[in-house]
């Protein structure tokens, strides 16, 4: 399973269009916005809150591990075990890492562009840091890690929100 999101999250990767040289023949006539690069940048966008909706699942996998932990159970959850937790951590930073992948080359794109998704690109960077360290830091250790859990779930919501916006933004530049 987890190599099948590890596969996933590269397919999305390797499916982004690689940004282009601006040119002539890639803007409008309305010279105010090059329509191919932006739907690149929406693609981008869109994408990439593909992966943070798969970070939110993984996130919320390692809450359960975590639960599980906290109530010191001898028995693990249906098809997990307690050695799950560093597995699925893992898968969830190789997420992560990708997902820090995609808002470079949007952030990138939409400096090139002059974007009105920029700002909130740049205000993404930071939060996807902070959430990556977060989770490099659990150690699986249950009910001390739960604020941290719940606190990371929130986090990466808010992210999502800032994302969804920073697709709005970004369709917005060529209408």
């Amino acid at each position: 399973m987890k190599f099948f999101i590890v596969l996933l999250v590269a397919g999305i990767a390797a499916a982004l269009p690689a940004p282009q040289e601006n040119n002539a023949a890639n803007s409008t006539s309305n010279g105010k916005c090059d329509a191919k690069r932006t739907a690149q940048l929406v693609g981008g966008i869109q994408a990439h809150l593909n992966v943070q909706d798969m970070e939110l699942k993984g996130i919320q996998t390692l809450q359960k591990l975590s639960t599980f932990a906290a109530n010191g159970t001898s028995r693990a959850p249906p098809g997990n075990t307690t050695s799950n937790f560093g597995l699925e951590q893992q898968a969830v930073v190789a997420i992560q890492q990708n997902g820090i992948t995609l808002r470079e080359g949007n952030q990138k794109l939409a400096a090139e562009l002059n974007s009105p998704a920029r700002a909130g690109l740049d205000q993404l960077a930071a939060s996807q840091t902070q959430e990556m360290d977060m989770v490099k830091a659990l150690k699986g250790t249950g009910e001390g890690e739960m604020r941290t859990l719940e606190g990371l779930a929130k986090m990466v919501m808010d992210s999502t929100k800032l994302n969804e916006m920073n697709l709005v933004m970004a369709e917005s530049a060529c209408k």
